[in-house]
């Protein structure tokens, strides 16, 4: 799952259901570094319904 404390600049993520894509241009500084400091919902992002996948290649 896409969550803000694992997305890195430059990275890219998608939706695998209709194709859209995400670039990321700055990095959150504001959740901690774990899934443990980011716990908090609105740090995910989902398309479709369904969590975005970082884009490979």
């Amino acid at each position: 799952m896409a969550a803000c404390h694992e997305m890195k600049e430059g990275q890219v993520y998608m939706c695998e259901d209709c194709g859209l894509e995400l670039k990321v241009v700055k990095e959150c500084t504001e959740c901690g570094t774990s899934e443990a400091e980011c716990s908090a919902e609105e740090c995910t992002f989902v398309c479709c319904n369904k969590p975005l996948k970082l884009k490979e290649g």
